[in-house]
């Protein structure tokens, strides 16, 4: 579903979570940062759902989250808005239009995994787990993704744990504290740099 392919670098490019990234509206666009406030309700394709749209994990209605955009990802919603252009839901312009046009039904998370599941098989990006062929990504793999390449690429994780929304500083470190491999080259470059020079 190529309507869908923004959420794969909304996730990848800005940390959000799937439902973040569905719930993504013309307003979340900053210029320079991407304020991220709310989120598609897990009941949101439900007939009597009230509020498709709902406040972020850990958040209240008043509060949003604000990521860095990197100048790749604004390209991206640019033209992913000229290509399929926005839907008005609850008053905001979300990039992801309802899945009935005019009923007001939006994708959901768990909709959103069974195609990415079908995706992943279609690609042969499976794996055999107990009889069972699983995908060997899920989506959330892109929020790590994110997380891991900032990480890695010297930004602090204070600022990854404001970014990717965490309740504390302790669930980022917890999750992405550890970089062995990250240790290992700055202790390289730091202490035997001739012999990088020498392998390069």
């Amino acid at each position: 579903m190529s309507q869908y392919a923004l959420s794969i670098w909304l996730m990848a490019g800005a940390g959000l979570r799937i439902s973040e990234a569905l719930g993504f509206s013309v307003d979340c666009d900053r210029g320079d940062f991407l304020r991220s406030r709310r989120q598609v309700s897990s009941k949101a394709n439900q007939g009597d759902c009230r509020t498709r749209l709902v406040p972020l994990k850990h958040r209240t209605e008043d509060e949003c989250r604000d990521v860095p955009l990197p100048p790749f990802l604004s390209a991206e919603i640019e033209a992913h808005i000229d290509q399929w252009g926005v839907t008005d839901v609850e008053g905001f312009q979300v990039l992801f239009a309802p899945r009935e046009r005019g009923r007001g039904t939006m994708p959901t998370a768990t909709a959103y995994g069974y195609h990415w599941r079908k995706a992943l098989e279609a690609a042969g990006l499976t794996v055999l787990v107990d009889g069972k062929v699983k995908p060997l990504f899920t989506p959330h793999s892109l929020r790590h993704f994110f997380a891991s390449t900032a990480l890695g690429g010297g930004v602090p994780l204070l600022e990854m744990s404001r970014w990717l929304g965490h309740r504390s500083i302790k669930v980022t470190a917890d999750t992405y504290g550890h970089a062995p491999e990250r240790f290992r080259t700055v202790m390289q470059d730091a202490l035997r740099p001739a012999l990088k020079a020498v392998a390069s």
